[in-house]
């Protein structure tokens, strides 16, 4: 008895093994990157494709002709009369730095491969290419390999060719000790090239921007690494303050927050940043950088700068750049905030007028004070009155679409969305809910306060539709309280419709249920013959082909047998109108 026991169990013994050894290769495997799309021609062209389209796209922008290993974009409009301004780092920060050279600005930069620091002799090229008698400023972030490579171009610079070139290093990062060069490397671009197109010495620019950068301060946050070129390590509902440019690890990982609360965190940690650095509290004011890391809806950016102005810090911005793409990490769904204390010396400079769509300007925060609505209200100037004719055909016209509520969302569920009965019983209670101060002895008036309220209360292209058709009826009315004319506005209205939606009759829509019933009153058919056309019109989209509305982009093969339920509800509203 024990034997078979024993074989079994010894069998089984390779499955385990293999099946442990499958598990721990699993955890071994390395991921590749969370988002591996990319709009490239291959890998090593990368950058060199990105700043060739970078010069098709701007004026007075060229390269040297250096690929691969120099990749130096330049003012072509540099007459060398001023102190030439020359940035550069890794690739992958666009539009950091070649969308920052132009007039006011960046008068040439240096690119290495992404994430990687220019070369000494790229560095150097550009110091020759754009140097003259004033001299030259490289701007350097705090990072090893630009740090060493710019210097020693430098060192080049001034022995071998005698040129005049002094040097800067940005370390406006106060997320960890490491100081790193960021997003407030621009306001060191923006003053440093205003003061230049002034004529200002290359001293007296380097000792304005050595201030600039002992007062910025920077700190991002972000709620992924760099998507294109690593696999995701911030959990799902995780954040990560402070995380590098480069995707180097940041101060902590915090909860998702709200765009309120990181603001908040920001802004105080920022302050804590300047403290740290020993700076005085501003007192004038600041100047704030908002900046997109790659990966950030627009939408949310400004949802940004809202909670921004709301907050206790909003009074004390008085400049403002951004939201916009500026020092990005390629698509990395994060922001940073850059601070630099607002002075009436430093506002001229940081609001002067640039040659680079890249750069965004500068403006001084503020929120007009909220105008008034000026459309009309549907019941504005319109006095309730009675017809109770009209009020027993809108009773039963509202009440047939909500008892049908739940058969025209079964219909809708198969071609469409399955909530045209929700919205249009929606929409017939509110007109019943507002049917007491309608004026329905004033039939034009009637017409458009119906309007009003569909256009407000019934959602989706439907509601719209309606309400188009019923403004429609409105113009064509006299002031009259006749409904004489009634169903030749009605085929106005229709053909309004039709000529904002694009549809026809045969387009499988509530049209081929409308339009028939509207030529059976204009027929003097009555309410009867209107009836029996809108059924019949209905009954035809049961083997139309869908040119429009909800049902176009659903398989054919779905559609067969079942009618248009927009065109149901018309056939359903008109059947209950029936004596």
């Amino acid at each position: 008895k024990a034997l078979p026991k024993a074989k079994a169990k010894a069998k089984a013994m390779p499955k385990a093994k293999a099946k442990a050894k499958a598990k721990a290769k699993a955890k071994t495997k390395v991921a590749g990157p969370a988002n591996p799309k990319r709009f490239i021609n291959d890998e090593g062209s990368i950058v060199q494709d990105s700043v060739d389209g970078l010069i098709w796209s701007t004026e007075n922008l060229a390269r040297l002709d250096g690929y691969p290993d120099i990749k130096v974009v330049y003012r072509t409009d540099w007459s060398k009369d001023k102190v030439a301004l020359i940035s550069g780092g890794g690739a992958g920060h666009e539009p950091m730095h070649g969308g920052f050279v132009g007039q006011g600005l960046l008068t040439a930069a240096i690119s290495g491969e992404t994430f990687a620091s220019p070369s000494i002799d790229a560095v150097l090229a550009a110091i020759v290419q754009v140097t003259g008698p004033k001299g030259c400023l490289l701007v350097i972030k705090n990072y090893t390999g630009d740090r060493l490579n710019f210097t020693l171009a430098a060192q080049k610079a001034r022995s071998i060719y005698g040129l005049l070139v002094e040097t800067v290093i940005v370390k406006d990062d106060v997320a960890t000790s490491a100081e790193r060069g960021i997003c407030g490397t621009l306001f060191v671009h923006k003053v440093a090239g205003a003061m230049s197109e002034e004529g200002k010495s290359l001293a007296d620019i380097k000792t304005q921007v050595e201030q600039v950068i002992r007062d910025s301060v920077s700190l991002g946050v972000s709620m992924s690494v760099v998507r294109r070129l690593k696999a995701e390590s911030i959990g799902l509902k995780k954040m990560e303050v402070g995380l590098g440019i480069h995707g180097e690890p940041g101060a902590r990982t915090e909860a998702m927050a709200s765009a309120k609360a990181i603001v908040e965190m920001l802004m105080e940690g920022l302050a804590q940043g300047r403290s740290s650095k020993g700076l005085p509290e501003p007192t004038d004011g600041l100047i704030c950088m908002i900046n997109n890391l790659g990966g950030v809806p627009p939408q949310e950016m400004c949802i940004l700068v809202a909670e921004l102005m709301r907050s206790k810090w909003g009074s004390s911005v008085k400049l403002l750049i951004g939201p916009a793409f500026l020092c990005t990490s390629l698509d990395m769904n994060g922001i940073s905030l850059s601070l630099l204390p607002y002075s009436s010396q430093l506002a001229p400079w940081i609001q002067a007028p640039v040659a680079c769509s890249a750069w965004p300007k500068a403006v001084a925060p503020q929120f007009p004070e909220l105008a008034p609505v000026k459309v009309k209200d549907c019941f504005e100037g319109v006095s309730p009155s009675s017809d109770e004719n009209v009020k027993g055909i809108l009773e039963k016209a509202c009440k047939a679409l909500i008892e049908a509520k739940a058969e025209l969302d079964r219909l809708d569920s198969k071609v469409g969305d399955a909530d045209c009965g929700s919205t249009m019983a929606k929409a017939a209670s509110s007109i019943l809910e507002k049917q007491e101060q309608l004026p329905m002895a004033d039939p034009k008036a009637f017409c458009a306060c119906l309007s009003d309220l569909l256009g407000k209360t019934m959602g989706g292209s439907s509601g719209v539709l309606l309400s188009i058709m019923f403004m429609g009826m409105s113009s064509h009315l006299d002031g009259s309280n006749s409904w004489s004319s009634g169903p030749a506005a009605l085929k106005v209205g229709l053909q309004a419709m039709m000529d904002a939606g694009g549809a026809a009759p045969g387009a499988r829509t509530m049209l081929d249920a409308l339009v028939p019933a509207a030529d059976a009153l204009v027929e003097q058919k009555g309410l009867t013959g209107a009836a029996a056309a809108a059924k019949e019109g209905t009954e035809k989209t049961k083997s139309m082909k869908p040119k429009a509305g909800r049902s176009e982009n659903v398989p054919e093969s779905v559609l067969k047998g079942v009618p248009d339920p927009g065109a149901k509800a018309v056939e359903l509203v008109f059947a209950a109108l029936c004596p």
